[in-house]
């Protein structure tokens, strides 16, 4: 795309009182710090987890306001959504940016899920640097190192991200889940056959879904059951998604190191700054649409 480059600032703006939804708590991790160093290993057994179940759908958001920023967002995505105008759902999605301060304010209102990016970060610097089993080990998976990655991507979204929690944690579980589901239909062997490809795809697509989920949540609500036809919301969805998704893999590439080579102490300011500057990147392209 030719538009990134650096991590650098975000736009940061006033947040209008009706949005300043407090944000939760980050999720509760099962060990120390975002390098993955072993500091408090959980219990468990390593037992690969149950088919997961169907994403349950997000609490409904309080009214907004006419005329207010969210508001012509929600406009935007309504009519791409009833038309499939690409442009108008990008349009939604960077409104939605700026009405919420900027990159750095809304990345702010998602915690959980940069908590959890930040873990898939650190498994697949560890993966690359140690080996699967190492990289599993700090989980308490480490007996699922030759099992089949979904399953092991699947047990390790139960243990960060659990079921029946607040909004951003569901937005973080169901960004697991989707890339999971992405990871199966392609096809991928066993968790220890993985590449560096695919762990950094997987991350990718995690960031991706998180902030896909969270303008969805704040401007989507009630906005994908307008158009007469499913294949319409799909549409929709998809060209969100798609959108979304290039921004983030546009400022991943630009910061020019790939997962393995990050310093373990560095993760998650790394996550941070990704997630900061693809909201800005969202915002940008957005607005110019």
């Amino acid at each position: 795309m030719g538009t990134s480059g650096t991590f650098g600032g975000s736009k940061l703006g006033l947040v209008p009182s009706w949005v300043d939804e407090p944000a939760s708590d980050p999720a509760a991790l099962p060990y120390g710090s975002g390098d993955g160093t072993q500091d408090d290993e959980p219990d468990g057994d390593g037992s690969t987890a149950p088919t997961p179940p169907t994403p349950t759908p997000y609490p409904s958001m309080p009214a907004i306001p006419a005329g207010s920023g969210l508001g012509v967002a929600r406009g935007n995505m309504t009519r791409g959504a009833r038309t499939s105008d690409t442009s108008a759902v990008r349009r939604g999605a960077g409104q939605y940016v700026g009405a919420s301060g900027g990159g750095r304010a809304t990345a702010r209102r998602i915690p959980n899920s940069r908590a959890v990016a930040g873990r898939v970060a650190g498994l697949a610097r560890s993966f690359a640097n140690q080996g699967p089993a190492e990289a599993l080990r700090r989980f308490n998976l480490d007996g699922m190192a030759g099992a089949p990655a979904e399953d092991v991507f699947v047990a390790l979204t139960d243990m960060l991200c659990p079921a029946g929690a607040t909004i951003d944690e569901a937005i973080a579980r169901d960004a697991m889940l989707e890339t999971v589901a992405d990871l199966a239909a392609a096809g991928v062997g066993n968790f220890d056959e993985l590449s560096t490809d695919d762990l950094r795809e997987f991350f990718i697509g995690v960031v991706s879904r998180s902030i896909k989920g969270k303008i969805l949540n704040e401007v989507g609500t009630n906005v994908v059951t307008i158009p007469d036809d499913v294949a319409g919301v799909e549409r929709a969805q998809s060209m969100l998604h798609d959108f979304v998704e290039r921004c983030v893999r546009d400022e991943f590439e630009g910061h020019g190191t790939d997962l393995d080579d990050l310093d373990g102490n560095a993760i998650d300011s790394f996550v941070d700054d990704l997630y900061t500057a693809a909201l800005d990147l969202i915002q940008t392209l957005g607005e110019a649409e």
